[in-house]
């Protein structure tokens, strides 16, 4: 009697520990049992058994990914046919089904079967599937779904069973967790303010998806953004790195002398602006003196080159431009027209450049030996001298007017 009593004590424990396991994900458990082969009255064929092994693989790999609404409880790999001759289920009644899955330790139980039916004239497989809550012992989502059945083994049948799955836990959306080392914190996602950091965690729910834009936004931290993609009924988890931004220190005290200056306040004061003035109407000046130079050497060429005479035998000249169709003496003539221009333009820039070098050099001399002439004593009156004053322990100004 003791050594029962132990050994039934060992298993109570061993079944505690499991569920505490699967309960430390914050996750409901669910124990997915094998699809059941039903027989319509043509037998039941090796191809079929195949594709229900297949599918019900495809489901609870798709329950041990992590990233769905349930965690697969330890042990819940049990085969339907089995379970029910076990617990003396002769149907699939709700209270029956509920105590294999309290006897697995699972809080849902996804179960169903598999035959083989004709649809249009070709085969398939017709799958119906159950999402049953335990404590409450009814149905939560039910399906029934076609698939070909060259569709029902391989990477097709795992696609499936994703579907199938996200259908029956009626999830919508996806899931995005958020860990960040900061503990308060704005979370946008799309540009919209969808969440608040708590504790450095945030959680978005009901996420479309697909690609999305995800933001992190807090007070003396720099904006982090990144790339996300969302699947629906998975969560996506996200580890959120903010960095600081810069301080700026406050100036320390300085350990330099007292610095003095003084100035005079004048009513205008003096530009070197005229300088750059004259050398860019130097530079300009002599290309169009360049200009000019060579259109005058050009035309005298072409007009050389005239072979067409006038009355009595007469040379052509600058007169009989436009009367006489000979090439050389239009390009003669228009040569003659662009030194014209040539020659006026030089002569504007000529008159800019002298006026320019008198402004840039000749006045601000005079102005500058009259301030010179001034500082002797003979002419500058000084109307208004600011002295600024600059110590470690502050700074300060002396105003004095003389007239």
């Amino acid at each position: 009697m003791t050594r029962v009593l132990s050994s039934a004590c060992i298993v109570l424990l061993l079944l505690l520990g499991m569920a505490g396991r699967t309960w430390a994900s914050g996750k409901p458990p669910i124990a997915i049992l094998g699809l059941e082969v039903y027989d319509n009255g043509s037998g039941i064929d090796p191809e079929t058994t195949r594709a229900a092994k297949e599918l019900t693989a495809a489901l609870r790999d798709r329950a041990k990914a992590g990233t769905g609404p349930y965690t697969p409880v330890q042990g819940g790999d049990k085969e339907l046919i089995d379970e029910k001759l076990l617990n003396n289920c002769d149907s699939e009644a709700a209270s029956c089904m509920a105590a294999i899955g309290t006897e697995l330790g699972a809080e849902f139980l996804m179960y169903g079967k598999i035959e083989k039916a004709q649809l249009n004239g070709q085969p398939i497989y017709r799958v119906s599937l159950r999402l049953l809550n335990v404590n409450r012992k009814q149905l939560t989502s039910s399906t029934v779904e076609n698939i070909p059945v060259d569709a029902a083994v391989g990477v097709k049948a795992s696609t499936a069973a994703r579907t199938w799955y996200s259908k029956l836990a009626v999830v919508s959306g996806g899931t995005v967790a958020i860990r960040a080392n900061i503990d308060r914190g704005t979370v946008l996602l799309d540009g919209d303010a969808r969440g608040t950091l708590a504790s450095g965690v945030a959680s978005l729910t009901g996420v479309v998806d697909g690609r999305h834009t995800l933001a992190v936004e807090a007070k003396d931290y720099q904006r982090y953004e990144t790339q996300i993609t969302v699947r629906t009924g998975e969560t996506t988890t996200q580890n959120v790195t903010m960095v600081e931004m810069p301080r700026k220190l406050p100036p320390g005290p300085s350990t330099e002398p007292p610095i003095t200056r003084e100035g005079t306040v004048t009513a205008h004061a003096r530009t070197n602006l005229w300088k750059p003035v004259f050398y860019g109407a130097l530079v300009l000046d002599a290309s169009a003196a360049g200009f000019a130079i060579y259109e005058w050497r050009k035309s005298i060429t072409d007009g050389n080159n005239i072979k067409t005479r006038g009355p009595n035998n007469a040379p052509l000249t600058e007169g009989d431009c436009g009367n006489y169709p000979d090439p050389d003496l239009k390009r003669a003539c228009t040569d003659h027209d662009r030194w014209r221009i040539g020659v006026i333009v030089g002569g504007v820039l000529g008159a800019a450049v002298i006026g320019s070098f008198y402004m840039a050099y000749l006045h601000d001399s005079g102005s500058e030996a009259e301030a010179k002439t001034a500082s002797g004593g003979r002419r500058k009156r000084r109307e208004l001298a600011i002295t600024p004053i600059v110590t470690p322990q502050g700074g300060g100004a002396t105003l004095r007017f003389d007239w």
